[in-house]
């Protein structure tokens, strides 16, 4: 088993050695707030991406915290991107979008640059 103090990098390749991620839209757009920072994210699903978790809990010996996979496609002018790094998280941070008509370019652009 590997050490919890193997933070080079090398476990981080070695568990992706091989394998092929790939990216496929899962069917959801949501608008994400923290504070004064905006953006929108698209649902995705990750194939080899809990390959990868389970080869790097091995190496290290610790548990991979399973994250919800998505894209940043807008953030407000300037901004990056607010960190989602669990399902609690995605759920009081964001809010999901059921209107199509609400992804519209234009229509997200004048909702996450809006002044809150």
């Amino acid at each position: 088993m590997g050490s919890p103090s193997r933070y080079d990098g090398a476990a981080l390749r070695d568990a992706a050695r091989d394998l092929e991620f790939t990216v496929k839209p899962a069917g959801g757009y949501r608008l994400v707030q923290k504070g004064a920072r905006r953006g929108l994210i698209e649902l995705v699903e990750v194939a080899g991406l809990e390959e990868y978790r389970a080869r790097l809990e091995k190496a290290l010996g610790l548990t991979v915290p399973r994250l919800p996979s998505h894209v940043t496609l807008f953030t407000e002018p300037g901004g990056r991107g607010i960190g989602l790094y669990t399902s609690a998280e995605m759920t009081s941070l964001s809010s999901e979008i059921t209107n199509p008509a609400e992804l519209d370019a234009l229509t997200c652009a004048r909702s996450i640059w809006a002044k809150p």
